[in-house]
């Protein structure tokens, strides 16, 4: 008795899903309609404009890093998450060839170098 309603269940879902796929199918449009020569030039202008400020901010962020080869523990605690302990275990581990290494030699856990690895260079 329990499995002829397991049974019924069963089809009843497959049904029904077979039934909400194909409904979905016919909701989708079947024609796309192409943007104006208009909408896409001004698409390209914003799209350039957006990459030009990108890589201005990229530029201003490079130029405000801190190195981790020469800066002082104060300019090291200035960096979120960087406590004294950490700042002193930077200098006392240095010099890095890549900022990766504050992770693999443990200096500092992986969480606080994700947060602050665009905010650090090795010069």
């Amino acid at each position: 008795m329990n499995i002829k309603i397991v049974k019924v269940i069963f089809v009843f879902a497959v049904t029904l899903t077979c039934a909400g796929l194909s409904a979905q199918e016919e909701v989708m449009p079947t024609k796309k309609q192409t943007p104006s020569k208009a909408d896409r030039e001004a698409r390209a202008k914003v799209r350039e404009q957006r990459l030009k400020a990108k890589a201005k901010a990229d530029a201003e962020l490079r130029a405000k890093a801190v190195d981790i080869n020469h800066a002082s523990k104060t300019e090291l605690m200035k960096l979120p998450g960087i406590p004294a302990e950490f700042a002193a275990a930077i200098i006392a581990k240095r010099p890095y060839q890549s900022k990766a290494e504050l992770v693999t030699k443990n200096v500092i856990p992986q969480g606080t170098y994700l947060g602050i690895r665009s905010l650090v260079v090795v010069k």
